[in-house]
This record gives structure tokens, sequence and C-alpha cells, in this order.
């Protein structure tokens, strides 16, 4: 009897297809193609869950559609098998005519799209199961769901109907002002409400971003090594990039002939060097993109961690030139599914984002965004954030310890005074990227330096820290060293 294992099967979290719709979807098409043969026998829901990551009821949702629409059969007692379909009329692999007329029949892509063949938002991971130590996660086990199922039901007490209906495509009021109440306190961000769009995450802020402000040829300035996510964005709206390297400060000015059209930064903990920019470094940049023009992207991804004195405060704030376009999430800080995100634009460029957002994406979820709203008005979001930070700064000081004890002499880590991650630095002669796939098969996420850079660079594995006990930290990190000895 042939078992199959899905591997085939990605669901992507961040597209708004549900997810038991985007298991369907896949395995019917793999039934299709043939690539599931008649008679194979599917994987258990629970092995499922283990593997793709997915809760029971969604592998369940979507294995009892395919029964009823005739692509699986459930055998009672040895479960769930490929039903035998009339054959298919499908296209070979062979010469001759056939594949001719395969060939000539392929999809024209856009020649926009293509760039996007080569990068992605996120390192390549061969599963969904976070493992240790993949980088910005965070500790799900720990957030407080009564508190945010309680904001939630007062939500929907308080305006169902509302909440039912399109909303402002800009976002829920009542969320953006309590966001803009937030960030003046905690970030020291200059905004109001209406400078505030909601967007399905800090993704889709940054592609609403590059839609408004970059065309085809513009030079942007990015980090280097830096943010993936953003990197794809830009190159999405045919953006130019230009790497520009990060010291001890921060992100270094170059003196090049081309102003660039955009610089994105993360000032308050560069992604993934964890590096702080230096009051010096900010006025300079802040007098430089005043001074030529140049809009500058604030990428604040988790600075609500800082585990060293006080939170430093954001790069808009010390902004008066109107120059600088704030970018938020609340995925990192409360959980990744969540998908709600914020732009906070100047004056001069709330207008143009909203009409881009209202075109290419539409309103974001009334409900999650009113219970987010209640979240931080009751003092919830507040809370949560101060005992993460305490657990995550456990976390970082047990990372340390064990990673001082297992991996001396392979690794060295400079201190963590902020953030959910850690940059381990390799010998120089080490592949980064070598080691990192090795570690992958061995089940351990540690993505190498390298896969964030445009350019070359010392080489270097990322830990995120902040999703694992100390006693997985320990275990893992162990496992690392038997491994490479």
């Amino acid at each position: 009897m042939l078992v199959v294992t899905l591997n085939m099967v990605r669901v992507d979290r961040r597209r708004r297809e549900p997810l038991q719709l985007q298991l369907y979807g896949q395995v019917r098409r793999a039934i299709i193609s043939g690539e599931l043969a008649s008679g194979a026998r599917l994987p258990s829901a629970r092995d499922l869950v283990e593997q793709l990551g997915l809760s029971r009821n969604t592998i369940v949702y979507a294995f009892e559609r395919l029964v009823a629409e005739g692509y699986l059969q459930s055998r009672i007692g040895s479960g769930m098998f490929v039903a035998h379909l009339p054959a298919l009329e499908r296209p070979r692999t062979g010469s001759g005519s056939n594949a001719n007329v395969a060939s000539s029949d392929r999809v024209h892509i856009a020649r926009r799209v293509a760039p996007l063949t080569e990068v992605s938002v996120n390192p390549e991971y061969p599963t969904l199961k976070v493992r240790p130590f993949r980088p910005c996660q965070p500790a799900v086990a720990e957030f407080p769901l009564r508190s945010w199922n309680r904001a939630r039901s007062y939500a929907l007490r308080l305006q169902a109907k509302e909440l039912m209906c399109e909303g402002d495509v800009a976002g829920l009021p009542r969320l953006r002002a309590a966001l803009a109440t937030y960030l003046r306190d905690a970030r020291g961000v200059k905004c109001g409400a209406e400078q505030i769009v909601i967007t399905a995450g800090a993704q889709e802020a940054l592609s609403l971003i590059s839609a408004s402000l970059v065309e085809t040829g513009d030079a942007v300035w990015m980090e280097d090594p830096g943010y993936l996510g953003a990197r794809a964005s830009f190159l999405r709206a045919g953006a130019k990039l230009t790497p520009v390297s990060v010291d001890a400060e921060g992100l270094t000015v170059p003196r090049l002939r081309q102003t660039p059209r955009l610089i994105y930064v993360t000032p308050s903990r560069q992604f993934p060097l964890g590096t702080t920019m230096s009051l010096p470094r900010r006025l300079a940049l802040l007098e430089f993109a005043r001074t030529n023009g140049v809009w500058l992207v604030e990428d604040d991804y988790d600075s609500e961690f800082r585990y060293v004195g006080r939170p430093v405060p954001s790069l808009q704030g010390l902004d008066e030139g109107g120059r600088v376009i704030y970018v938020g999430s609340f995925s990192k800080v409360l959980f990744g599914s969540l998908r709600l995100g914020y732009v906070v634009a100047p004056p001069s460029l709330v207008g143009a984002i909203r009409k881009v957002k209202e075109v290419e994406y539409g309103t974001s979820p009334g409900i999650e965004q009113a219970t987010a709203a209640l979240f931080i008005e009751e003092g919830y979001f507040a809370a949560h954030v101060r005992r993460m930070r305490k657990l995550y700064r456990e976390r970082r000081d047990s990372f340390l310890q064990a990673a001082q004890k297992y991996l001396s002499g392979l690794l060295t880590f400079p201190p963590i005074d902020a953030g959910m991650d850690a940059l381990g630095w390799l010998a120089r002669d080490a592949d980064d990227a070598e080691l990192s796939r090795r570690l992958a098969e061995a089940g351990i996420d540690v993505p190498p330096l390298s896969a964030y850079s445009l350019k070359p660079c010392p080489p270097g594995l990322l830990f995120g820290f902040t999703a694992f006990t100390p006693g997985q930290i320990r275990s893992a990190l162990q496992a690392i060293s038997d491994f490479v000895q």
C-alpha cells in the first residue's frame, strides 16, 4: 500500500484565504495532476497536525470536503485514501508534439513579477512548525488569550452590526485613536489618528509605501544585511536597490552620485545585526533626507523589548521635516496570525496611501481591529508587553549562558540589549548557508546571515530565543554542539 506524506503542501498564514481552503485546494490539485496517485493512503489527522502546524479541525474540514466531492475515500478503521478517478488528460513530459504544445502554452507572467522569483519575505524553512531557533517568534503559549477573548466579546456586544459592515479603508477610528495615544506615549511618535492607516501586517504596509512612492528604476537604499520582506516590496515596485553598510552606530550614509527616492532603516534595533542607531547618526540621516527630499521608512518591528535602559524613542519623533514614514505591527508583540499592522504617514502622504490600500487591498477585518483597540484601551496590551519583556529577558539570559557553555569556540555572541533574536558570528572561513542547511536537517532552524545580505558579508547564524523555554534552549544548543563536533 502506497502511503503519501503531503510534503508538497505549503499553507501561508499571511494570505486572506482560510487555512482549511488552502489545504483543500492544494490536495485537490495534487490529486487532479496525478501527484497523489489513486489508492494512496494519506497521513492521519494527528500526524498532519504535527507536520503542517495546523489544528485538527482545519485538517478534518478540508478532508471532509474532499470526501464529499469524491476526491478522497474514508475507510473506517483504515484511514483516508485517494479515490479512483476516471483517467485525466495530463501533459506528457517526453519528446514529441505534446511537449512542444506544453512549452508554447506556458503562462505569460508579468515582467514586474520576474525579480520576485529570486526573493522571499522570510527564509525558507522545511516545516511550518516553529522549531528552535526560528527568529522573531513570540511566546504564543504565554499570550493572555482570556483577556483577548474578553476584549473580543465586549467589542461584539458594543458594535456587532457596525463591525459586520464594510469599514473605513484606513482602519477602525477607535483603533487608530488608541494607537496614536500609545505610540506618542511609548515610542515618542508625533501623530494624530488621521495619519494612521491600518494594514494586514507590516508587509502590506511596506507594499503600500512602495506602491505610493517608488517608480520603476528609482534608487532605494537598504540596510545590508537587512529585512527580506522590505527587499521584496521594493523590488516588486521596480526599485533599483543599493545595499548600504551598517556599523556600530547604524546605517552609514554613503556619498553616491544618485540620490535615492527612499531609504529603509530599522534604527531602534537593526535587523538582523541588532545595533541601535546613535543619536548623531539619526540627526545626520534626517538632515540628509530633508536636504535631498528623500523619504525615510522607519520599520520599528520589536522596539518594545528592550532589556537595558529605556526603549529608544523613534526616529519619527525627531523628524521636523515630515520625511519619515513609520511602520509597525502587532505580529511580534502579540501573535503572528493576527496580521494587523499600521503605517504612520506624514500628512502629505496619507491620501495617496489610503487610495492605494482602497484599490489594492480594501479594508482590514473589523472584528480584529475592534478587539485590538479594546485590548489597548483596557491596559491589557501594556501589561502583556511588560510581562513579555521580563520573560524574554530571562530567556535571553538562559540563551547566552547555555551558548557560552555549549557553543564557545564555534560562535561568538555580542551583548543582547534588546529584541527577540541573537546573531552568532562564525569563523571567517565558515560557510553559514551550508551549516544552516545541515542544522535544519537535524531539526534546528537558524537562518544564515548571508541570506539577508545583498553584498558578501562575514558568516553568522541568527538565533531566535523568545519562543522557547530555558529547557528547550539548553537542549537545542547542546544538540548543535553534538552535531558540529
